[in-house]
């Protein structure tokens, strides 16, 4: 890290599975200590600091802060607008409108504080999902998709008239004291956990207090201005660095976060995962795991029951946002070997497609930007992997591909760096721009390593915001054929700047690609979309456009036709359907060919014959 406390760093939020997450509210470390105090001077920091204070809406974040903090509780409660609570039965499916009651903190709020019946709702999701399961394999995937699409329209639609709403009432930093309060004096009403509730008891060595409203509170003011910012201890921030870097444990290889008061999501399934075997996706929300209901449990109490010893079954409930399925997946625990930079040097022997053979093409790929050891920070790890490439493949490639499908991000000079190993030393990897100040620019320091080979990178839905930089960047600047599918959309900055025993984590910077376009909500759009997925189809994937309160877009990436009539003329000269018959021959392998890692090899004589 650099010098100085306001250390500016990308850090897309996401944790491994097998540690407590990021949310604060549910993190095993929170503070005794934070109070009021604690909370006042979080929200005077983020008001300063933001990269755009004049968008804050107090009253919406104010009402996000209560709304977390009552969602805190053992046995959670939430906090609506009276004109939505009312309307509920327009504006929600019968499955969704969770049964209980209401109560007031005084007789003439606009707002109510809802009681949920957690027993009642446990029973109708299970008497809904039994129902759904049935309807829904009868659908064509045409139509789950286009009911998919209808779902995502409700559901916004559900949002805008929610902060419509709260718009109209108006709350304020009065009203969000008045639901501290009442919180207060009753919060031992409200400090068993619910009776569905099953699993260890996530208070039990830290009974709830006001501690964790606070803390609760503060993150939920920070993340309705946007879904990046939060609160977070230090353990965790330090166990998120390690566990990027390096990790080897049982489990089934995912990347969570949420948990609590919010749903537990799949950010990401590490790659060759059990998970990802099992048919695991980013986006999929757990709602059970090994049929007990996982309501309010902190994310460090859900990895426990997701962990276990190698060769055991676990199985989750998901519902899946993208075509609104629920869906039932048992996942055979593995040895979860996680290292932020692997290779592997891939030869074309006479099993592959004509094309192929005899090629030698090095493939490096990359997890993680995020580090705790210097020694092991992500550029220097890829030269010796790529020193290691040439050793085996005696001193010739024929090509090298630099793999970023499922890796969420980490630090900005890391990718900085990263990129440098492919750009001559100069260029413009990134422009970053924040309140009251120009573009900076953000330039590589040294020669490039990698020379004098084609480059493909490949990218995916699971690419996001440091990924999204170095993958813009060799685009830009003409260095490697981006292949996959649209990456994540994530173009903004956080800034770590430690508050006593917490980490802020504030949206303080937007990046630019070096041709001055953004990729927030657009993401990174491949040269050639290619599948991950053996039939060759484009299921819908989670983004950040599917993320509430997400900054807004502004210019997409203008038209480049020097490039695309290059492309033009590598699709022209590819064998399209070689891959696919090597993969319906190998679809029943022991080991699932890489479908989009297949079709990516492809193209490298394509390049060779067509140079761009």
């Amino acid at each position: 890290m650099r010098k100085g406390t306001r250390t500016i760093i990308y850090f897309f939020m996401v944790m491994y599975i097998g540690f407590c997450g990021c949310d604060p509210a549910q993190s095993k470390s929170v503070p005794g200590s934070f109070s009021q105090a604690s909370f006042d001077e979080i929200i005077a920091y983020a008001r300063e600091n933001y990269i755009d204070p004049q968008s804050i809406n107090l009253s919406r974040c104010y009402a996000g802060a209560a709304d977390a903090a009552l969602k805190a509780l053992p046995y959670p409660l939430m906090l609506m607008p009276r004109e939505f609570y009312d309307k509920r039965a327009q504006l929600q499916d019968a499955s969704r409108i969770i049964p209980g009651r209401i109560t007031q903190v005084a007789a003439n709020d606009p707002y109510v504080i809802f009681i949920p019946d957690y027993a009642a709702y446990e029973k109708q999701s299970e008497a809904h999902s039994s129902r759904e399961e049935a309807r829904r394999k009868a659908l064509t995937p045409q139509q789950r998709v286009q009911e998919m699409q209808e779902n995502r329209r409700k559901l916004l639609q559900e949002q805008r008239y929610i902060e419509d709403s709260w718009e109209k009432i108006g709350f304020s930093q009065e009203d969000f004291r008045k639901v501290i309060r009442w919180l207060s004096e009753n919060k031992e009403a409200y400090s068993k956990l619910p009776p569905s509730y099953t699993g260890e008891n996530p208070f039990e060595k830290d009974p709830f207090g006001l501690h964790h409203a606070y803390f609760a509170a503060a993150n939920g003011f920070l993340q309705s201005m946007d879904p990046h910012s939060g609160v977070l201890d230090r353990e965790t921030w330090d166990n998120v660095r390690k566990e990027a870097q390096d990790s080897t444990f049982e489990g089934i290889g995912a990347m969570l976060r949420g948990g609590g008061p919010q749903e537990v999501v799949v950010d990401s399934p590490l790659a060759g995962s059990p998970a990802v075997k099992a048919g695991l996706r980013a986006g999929d929300i757990i709602k059970k795991v090994d049929g007990s209901s996982i309501d309010n449990l902190a994310l460090s109490e859900v990895v426990k029951r997701i962990r276990g010893r190698r060769d055991t079954i676990v199985t989750l409930e998901i519902r899946r946002p993208t075509d609104q399925s629920t869906l039932t997946i048992p996942i055979k625990r593995g040895v979860i070997v996680q290292i932020s930079v692997t290779s592997q040097l891939v030869r074309g022997d006479q099993s592959w497609p004509a094309s192929l053979r005899g090629l030698k093409i090095g493939v490096i790929k990359v997890n993680s930007f995020l580090y705790e050891d210097p020694s092991k920070a992500t550029a220097k790890m890829m030269r010796a992997e790529y020193n290691n490439l040439m050793r085996d493949a005696e001193n010739h490639l024929d090509g090298i591909i630099l793999d970023l499908r499922g890796n969420p991000g980490g630090f900005l000079d890391e990718a900085v760096d990263v990129a440098g190993l492919f750009l001559p030393k100069g260029r413009v990897v990134v422009n970053t721009r924040s309140p009251g100040s120009g573009m900076e620019s953000k330039k590589t320091k040294e020669e490039p390593v990698i020379t004098n080979t084609p480059v493909i990178c490949l990218i995916n839905a699971g690419s996001a915001s440091a990924s999204e930089i170095v993958a813009s960047a060799l685009q830009d600047h003409g260095v490697a054929l981006v292949l996959g599918e649209r990456s994540f959309g994530k173009a903004s900055v956080q800034g770590i700047q430690p508050r006593g025993d917490v980490l802020i984590k504030l949206t303080t910077q937007r990046y630019y690609a070096p041709r001055g376009y953004t990729v927030q909500v657009f993401g990174v759009r491949p040269d050639v979309e290619l599948s991950d997925e053996l039939d060759n189809t484009f299921p819908p994937r989670f983004r950040e456009e599917d993320m509430w309160k997400h900054l807004p877009q502004l210019q997409e990436k203008p038209e480049d036709s020097l490039r695309a009539s290059w492309v033009a003329r590598l699709r022209a000269a590819v064998s399209a359907q070689e891959p696919e018959t090597f993969l319906v021959n190998h679809k029943n392998d022991a080991i699932k060919p890489d479908a989009m890692l297949l079709r990516a090899l492809t193209y490298f004589p394509a390049i060779r014959a067509n140079p761009q």
